[in-house]
Parts: structure tokens; C-alpha cells; sequence
């Protein structure tokens, strides 16, 4: 069980690995396929040896192989915290659910570290992450009418405080937000989002009161992606 577990974890990372690189090029605008991976202060080519995830980070102490600048730690927390989330969430007994919902955590992931990076949401990523997620609750939650009502009334309440806030919110977040709703079933979606907005709230008041400012932006999607993180971490537990 532990070396499968280990396993797991190591196809986690590498996934993680590739979420990295998808990261950085989407907003360098550059292909995912081509260059091969390399550098980013030196251009230099990277060998198996230096993608190794994780273990590559840390025998290399986090700085390049051939000029020695420093590898962001983000990029090591992201295989960490993606090879962990895998080994966790992976059920023996539903192999291709434990999949599909790890993509759709990676997708959410990426979208998020993007958005954080630039405040801006790639509606292509969250078209496939829509797709994963139809896929994901065709087979496994189903849908019904009570789904529709909410996702009615969450699009109404939203598009409402768009409107009143003056466009003070982002307007691609409910798509995200919509794209996450199915994965989860109906009694888990508004605990969700009163995560979110909480972990938000408590962000935004922290900025607040070290800016003493409530004109600064602030990237929303990576608390969409933690609030979403927790709920299936934690779904078979009260919140």
C-alpha cells in the first residue's frame, strides 16, 4: 500500500511538473510542446537529470544546474502539493474518477497561478476544465434540476453584484466558479463558495489594513482554487 501510495504521489509531481511549465509559458505566450525545456536565466537546455520533480529541486538547492540563478520555490511547492493531493485523493475503486477530478484540481490550479501571476483567466483552460468536469459529473454525481437552480440562481446573485460593484469584480471568475461546480455535489457547492469568499474576505482585509486602500485588486481565482482544494479534501467531513 505505501509504495503504491509512492507511486501515485511520483505521477502526481510529474503532472505537477508539466502544470509548471503550462504556467509559465501560457502567460509568455509561448507553446507548451516546443521549445524542449530550458533555463529560464540561461537558456540553457535541461537534461532528465535536472526535471526530475522534486528531487531535482532539492540535490540542486533550488538554483540551475549550469549558471546557478535561483529556481522559484513555486515551482517545487507545486509538485509537492500536486503529488500529495493525488496520493489522497486516489481511490482503488474508482481509478478513473480519482483522475479525473486530480486533472480538474491541477487545471483549477493552473488557472489560478495565472491569474495570480496577471489577472487574467484563459477562457480556453477553463473550457477544458469544464469538459473534464461535464465528463466527471455525467459519471459519477449526475445531474438534476435542483443543479440547474443553482446554477441559475448563482449566475443571477453574481451577474446582480457585478452590476451594483460597478464591474468591482472580475467577470471571468464565475465561469471558474462554474466550471468547479461540477465536480462537487449540490450540498457541497455553496459551502464552496462561502470558502472562497471567506478566504478572500480575510485576504482582503489583511490588504486593507496594511494599504489602508480598497482600490487595490485583488487575483480571486486562487481562492476559488483553495476553497475547491479543501472541499474535496475534506468532503466526507463536516465543514
Amino acid at each position: 500500500m505505501l509504495l503504491t501510495k509512492i507511486f501515485i504521489f511520483i505521477i502526481g509531481s510529474t503532472f505537477a511538473s508539466f502544470a509548471n511549465l503550462v504556467v509559465l509559458r501560457t502567460i509568455r505566450g509561448e507553446s507548451i510542446v516546443f521549445p524542449q525545456s530550458h533555463c529560464d536565466s540561461c537558456g540553457h537546455r535541461l537534461r532528465a537529470r535536472d526535471l526530475v520533480p522534486i528531487l531535482s529541486y532539492i540535490f540542486l538547492r533550488g538554483r540551475c544546474r549550469y549558471c546557478k540563478s535561483k529556481i522559484p520555490l513555486e515551482s517545487f511547492m507545486v509538485e509537492l502539493i500536486l503529488g500529495l493531493v493525488f496520493a489522497i485523493i486516489f481511490d482503488y475503486s474508482n481509478i478513473l474518477g480519482s483522475i479525473l477530478l486530480f486533472f480538474g484540481l491541477m487545471l483549477a490550479l493552473i488557472i489560478a497561478l495565472i491569474d495570480l501571476k496577471t489577472y487574467d483567466i484563459y477562457m480556453v483552460q477553463v473550457g477544458i476544465l469544464s469538459i473534464i468536469g461535464l465528463i466527471y459529473r455525467y459519471l459519477y454525481i449526475g445531474f438534476d434540476i435542483k443543479f440547474v437552480y443553482i446554477i441559475l440562481g448563482f449566475a443571477i446573485s453574481y451577474l446582480l453584484i457585478y452590476l451594483i460593484s460597478k464591474a468591482g469584480i472580475g467577470d471571468g471568475d464565475i465561469y471558474f466558479y462554474l466550471a468547479i461546480f461540477l465536480f462537487l455535489e449540490n450540498d457541497l457547492i455553496i459551502r464552496f463558495v462561502l470558502i472562497s469568499i471567506w478566504l478572500g474576505a480575510i485576504y482582503g482585509i489583511s490588504i486593507f489594513l496594511k494599504y489602508r486602500s480598497l482600490k487595490i485588486e485583488i487575483p480571486f481565482c486562487i481562492f476559488i482554487f483553495m476553497a475547491f482544494l479543501i472541499i474535496v479534501l475534506f468532503r466526507g467531513y463536516p465543514i
